[in-house]
């Protein structure tokens, strides 16, 4: 009789027991429910924190770590190391690859679309024969990622921390002709190895000039050049010498002071409209029509004078712009994109008129 009683009444109190027991650790919330794997899915509830180290990630439960695992990413973006992560409700997690993926609304890692990875180390080049600049980036999958890294340029050594724009120039502009190498170096860490990226970029112009009645001066001429109605003088001859101004004397008289722009193309036109105005030795020799026209990566055309007693009249790629003791438009200055600029003078003495024609292409190899 007493066996009996006795049986039940321990068989009661172990039951108690598991009960308070289970009320101790719910389903779901305790640290048998954290599971230490490399690919698995699972859900949390309570005041979990998954923590990001420098070489780990931890799940912890009142400061004390449960399970580790690779790297932690909340909804796409990875954790910094000693940043925290934590969900007002419920934890949702995936591993993969040995990764924590944490997302608080449910909501699962793009798995098999788009999975973050170890980063890479890109130098992108693209654009940059027009703005001398390269972009370096690194990227995990996921995102841009900040990483200290040593770029060169050239022989030059520069600490950066990614992503940042290089410019040659220190501000955009086209670069000039040359061979130019970039190269940047993460030295890694304990979950990162070591990455390197290169890059070398060839820069070449290839230049068609032509027109008609006109001459290529390489320096300042004051002499009588007619029947040639057009001087045209490579300004980027002084630049080339390290010149930041020059004096271009158009005849024995009249000059024209210009200042080195920085550009690729550099030229000053100098028109006469007549041919038998005036003696070798006249002031108004080829100061009819005084022009300036420059490529910094886009074209400029600039009236710096105009004079004279006849009609004239000036074209930009087949556009009238400019017309002289005459009724007609009067566009002293223009800017435009392209790979052409063609410059056409014409008086009303046809044997002067003159033609100056840029073709250009900028190469990036």
């Amino acid at each position: 009789m007493y066996a009996v009683r006795d049986l039940v009444l321990f068989a009661a109190l172990t039951a108690m027991a598991v009960a308070v027991i289970a009320s101790l650790f719910p389903v779901r919330e305790g640290p048998a429910e954290v599971p230490v794997c490399s690919d698995c899915a699972f859900k949390l509830v309570g005041p979990y924190v998954v923590k990001q180290y420098d070489s780990y990630a931890a799940i912890q439960l009142g400061g004390r770590q449960l399970a580790r695992y690779g790297w932690a990413y909340v909804n796409g973006m990875p954790l910094l190391p000693g940043e925290n992560a934590t969900c007002p409700t419920a934890m949702y997690l995936w591993v993969a690859a040995g990764n924590l993926y944490v997302s608080c609304d449910g909501a699962p890692p793009k798995f098999g679309r788009f999975i973050a990875g170890r980063p890479t180390l890109v130098i992108d080049t693209l654009g940059f024969c027009d703005s001398g600049c390269v972009y370096v980036t690194a990227a995990d999958g996921w995102g841009e990622v900040a990483l200290p890294v040593t770029f060169e340029y050239g022989a030059l050594h520069y600490l950066k921390t990614t992503p940042f724009w290089f410019c040659i120039s220190g501000y955009p502009a086209p670069p000039s002709d040359g061979v130019y190498y970039f190269a940047a170096h993460f030295p890694g860490n304990s979950s990162i190895p070591p990455l390197w990226a290169e890059a070398m970029i060839t820069v070449s112009t290839k230049l068609v000039i032509g027109g008609q009645n006109y001459v290529m001066l390489q320096s300042s001429d004051s002499s009588d050049l007619r029947p040639t109605a057009l001087k045209v003088y490579n300004l980027s001859a002084y630049w080339a010498k390290g010149q930041s101004t020059a004096r271009i004397y158009v005849n024995r008289h009249r000059y024209f002071d210009v200042d080195n722009k920085g550009a690729l193309l550099d030229f000053l036109l100098a028109w006469e409209d007549c041919l038998r105005c005036g003696s070798s030795s006249s002031a108004d020799l080829y100061v009819d029509e005084v022009w300036r026209l420059w490529h910094d990566g886009r074209w400029h055309l600039q009236r710096l004078n105009s004079q004279g007693g006849f009609w004239h009249e000036v074209r930009l790629n087949g556009t009238l712009i400019w017309v002289y003791n005459a009724r007609g438009p009067k566009m002293s200055y223009l800017e435009w994109s392209g790979t052409l600029a063609r410059v056409q003078f014409a008086s009303r003495d046809s044997g002067m008129n003159a033609v100056f024609e840029v073709k250009f292409e900028r190469v990036c190899r």
